[in-house]
């Protein structure tokens, strides 16, 4: 009998709660859940820089000289990650965001979805050559597959970290997706320079070339199309707001299919596919939202950060 009365008194102090108290327990179960997928990025970012690791070093035996010209290559790299860090630094100024966590989307782009994407398109190579043998073709169906599965990892990544941050404007949604897919990208060439490069010294520089002439409409433009197009999903208002979020992240792999296919070696063709993902990306920072929230930065209290409004 005294257990029915305290499971009664205990209902009904949980009936009769306050909204204080609701709210309380539900900011709770929030911190709870941003501590739990931010423990899932940690082990996730430790497991990809030990994947990483083998990008740096070379199976054979090859000199410290071998080993000093193959790295000296990544210097070229500087050729597109200074304007973008340029970039970056004039939006952070502009739309009141953070560099931190810039660099925290940078850092997380580099060692969680590029580490993972080599490890599944291997898998998925030898998987496919086992069981289609000759008439399996990398060209097109391992290009289909990369563009698939490199785009939800940087996407999947993209939205650990909108979620860990707490973050919910589209200028977020853009800046932490441009910077997750600049991660990639650089972490991805450093992959290409030194697989070459370890086979033959000579081809580390061209490589390194190539890269930089594929670099204005690659992983950073990919990954800030997808992530508006999971914004307008997250916050859609209706059924035609999902459908064109799902629309630009199609796109984006779409995209991503062609350059990589044998199509996308036509000079103009590439031209073409560069600016349908390009073009995109300004069209999101020229919209009407950015300028909201361009006029609510500009007319916040100084030394206030707008994240501790949302």
């Amino acid at each position: 009998m005294k257990k029915i009365n305290d499971y009664i008194k205990r209902t009904d102090a949980e009936q009769y709660c306050s909204p204080d108290d609701s709210s309380h327990l539900v900011n709770n179960n929030r911190q709870r859940n941003r501590l739990a997928v931010t423990c899932i990025l940690i082990m996730l970012s430790a497991v990809g820089m030990a994947i990483d690791e083998s990008d740096y070093l070379c199976k054979n035996n090859i000199s410290v000289i071998h080993y000093l010209e193959v790295y000296s290559a990544f210097v070229l790299l500087l050729a597109y990650i200074v304007p973008f860090v340029i970039l970056m630094k004039w939006i952070c100024a502009k739309y009141k965001i953070s560099g931190m966590e810039l660099l925290t989307a940078v850092l997380c782009g580099a060692f969680v979805p590029a580490a993972f994407a080599g490890e599944l398109n291997g898998g998925f190579d030898n998987l496919m050559r086992s069981l289609m043998g000759h008439s399996y073709s990398d060209a097109w169906i391992g290009s289909a597959e990369a563009g698939i599965v490199e785009e939800l990892l940087k996407l999947g990544t993209t939205a650990m970290l909108l979620y860990v941050l707490n973050r919910k404007s589209l200028k977020h949604y853009l800046t932490i997706g441009m910077c997750v897919g600049i991660g990639f990208q650089i972490e991805e060439d450093i992959s290409y320079i030194t697989e070459s490069g370890f086979s033959n010294v000579n081809d580390a520089f061209p490589t390194a070339l190539d890269r930089i002439t594929g670099a204005l409409g690659s992983h950073w433009a990919y990954a800030a199309v997808t992530a508006a197009g999971l914004y307008l999903i997250v916050r859609a208002c209706s059924r035609n707001h999902i459908r064109r979020g799902l629309g630009w992240i199609v796109l984006v792999m779409a995209d991503h299919f062609l350059y990589d296919s044998p199509i996308g070696n036509a000079a103009l063709f590439n031209a073409i596919i560069t600016a349908a993902v390009v073009l995109p990306v300004i069209i999101f920072f020229k919209s009407s939202e950015m300028t909201k929230e361009k006029n609510t930065a500009d007319t916040q209290i100084p030394g206030v950060h707008e994240g501790n409004k949302q």
